[in-house]
């Protein structure tokens, strides 16, 4: 039987075969043309996260025996990709205005970022274990090297060595995971893992199955940065440039939870309650741990590390819950928490001049010298802060509610706890920033890049804030 790609396959996959070309032609373009590279490299990836997000919109659903068994075509494929795609164009815009002030080859960055998402969007819309590792792997591989992107920076250098070796300990967990998961049900499909588990007669090979999801759920939370899984997270976040380390605090992050999704809400859905309890057992230390360091941090990219953790945390109470309804908060907790972390690092990046970063001295006074974006930086501290009548509140509101039907009492309890204590932190950095200046305080730097960014967030988070059920019908769709 002739099996072949029709042109509505191709249509399908279009997204990712505009990235793949679109990266190696601005490989070539920075090792042919490096000036014309260094002018035009952002504009271009630009352009092609935008012409992928179209292709995206106007893509059919793929049908060929070549294609599904690999990638799925369903709504939260469709969202996912889009997800991504956003988060490329914003880490763009972000790096074009670090490269104002700091000079580095711009061609083999943009081709990285444009690898990094490429990767995400495998793991999105990933329908094997086969597939999402390697999504996972490209998203990984190419961080590694955006990491300790700035050769003359020793704090990068450390960042990507120690995430290149925990990460590789971390993938070799979830790859024997796969190996173990496959030997119990013979398959890494994950339309086929649930029926072929509850077939299973042997104790011996369901207990085989059980280990392997567990050494799967290791190597994801490693990626998350869940605790005590996430001691790579601070360094590596205070060591990589602030456009890569704003990348990893969304895109990453986005990833590692659409891994989950696409593992444990669309495959495995309440397959074990025992594996749901250790997810809120996962989920305690981590809010605790990053709410009560993040208290010590004056250094903001290490600040965002632990402030990533802390929202992975809330992120794994709908996961623990495990619902259809759980899903749409955490698909929501998600888009809310990018939002807001974007506008942060867009407000930063106006004062990011030296190699260790912004700190929190460096907003002293920062009201009198920006007020446009102290009021965006505020808007989205609050709304992380979960403050009502934020986004972030509902978003917080709607992982609580879904959390108390779950009957996840103690949990609700500590995140509740755990997000007053973190409205002390969010609210210090704001009120630093409507202190006095100094006399030695720097004028931020005006990009019209990060502005963008900046504005782009603000209207999205005043909308949601004004009007969420909209994306929360989205999110009940998809399902």
């Amino acid at each position: 039987m002739n099996i072949t790609l029709s042109s509505t396959d191709l249509f399908a996959i279009s997204p990712l075969l505009i990235l793949l070309t679109g990266a190696l032609l601005l490989l070539l373009l920075e090792a042919f043309a490096e000036k014309a590279s260094s002018k035009w490299s952002a504009i271009a990836t630009l352009a092609l996260f935008s012409i992928a997000i179209v292709a995206e919109i106007a893509a059919p659903q793929g049908s060929s025996p070549l294609l599904t068994p690999w990638l799925k075509f369903d709504g939260l494929a469709h969202f996912f990709n889009l997800f991504f795609l956003s988060v490329g164009i914003a880490s763009t815009l972000l790096a074009a205005a670090f490269f104002k002030e700091f000079n580095a080859r711009q061609g083999e960055y943009y081709f990285l970022l444009i690898a990094s998402v490429f990767g995400a969007m495998l793991i999105g819309a990933s329908a094997d274990f086969l597939t999402l590792f390697l999504g996972l792997e490209t998203l990984s591989i190419a961080l590694y090297v955006l990491c300790g992107y700035m050769k003359t920076w020793e704090l990068s250098h450390e960042a990507a060595i120690k995430y290149f070796l925990m990460s590789s300990i971390a993938t070799g967990f979830l790859l024997y995971g796969v190996g173990l998961v496959y030997g119990a049900v013979g398959s890494t499909n994950f339309q086929a893992i649930l029926p072929a588990y509850k077939a299973l007669s042997n104790s011996s090979m369901s207990t085989l199955f059980i280990i392997g999801i567990g050494m799967i759920t290791i190597g994801l939370a490693f990626k998350a940065a869940i605790v005590p899984f996430h001691s790579w997270a601070p360094d590596v976040y205070d060591g990589a440039p602030m456009p890569v380390t704003a990348f990893m605090a969304v895109g990453t992050k986005a990833a590692a939870f659409a891994a989950f999704v696409r593992i444990f809400f669309d495959s495995l859905p309440e397959f074990n309650s025992q594996w749901n309890q250790l997810l809120a057992i996962l989920a305690y230390p981590t809010l605790i741990y990053a709410n009560i360091v993040a208290l010590r941090q004056t250094y903001m990219r290490r600040f965002f590390a632990y402030s990533g953790i802390s929202h992975a945390g809330f992120l794994l109470i709908p996961l623990a819950v495990g619902t259809p309804p759980a899903l749409t908060a955490l698909l929501f907790y998600l888009v809310i928490y990018a939002l807001a972390t974007f506008g942060c690092f867009a407000a930063l990046s106006s004062l990011d001049r030296r190699k260790e970063g912004v700190t929190l001295n460096d907003l002293r006074g920062f009201y009198s010298r920006s007020p446009w974006l102290t009021a965006l930086m505020s808007l989205s501290l609050l709304t992380l802060a979960g403050i009502p009548p934020t986004a972030g509140f509902f978003a917080k509101f709607a992982i609580f509610k879904v959390a108390f039907e779950g009957q996840f009492y103690a949990l609700v309890i500590v995140g509740l706890l755990m997000a007053i204590l973190s409205a002390f932190y969010y609210l210090r950095i704001i009120a630093v920033m409507l202190s006095e200046a100094s006399d030695t305080t720097e004028q931020p730097h005006r990009y019209w890049p990060a502005a963008a960014v900046a504005t782009f967030a603000f209207i999205s988070i005043v909308a949601l804030s004004i009007y969420p059920e909209p994306l929360l019908a989205l999110f009940q769709h998809l399902q």
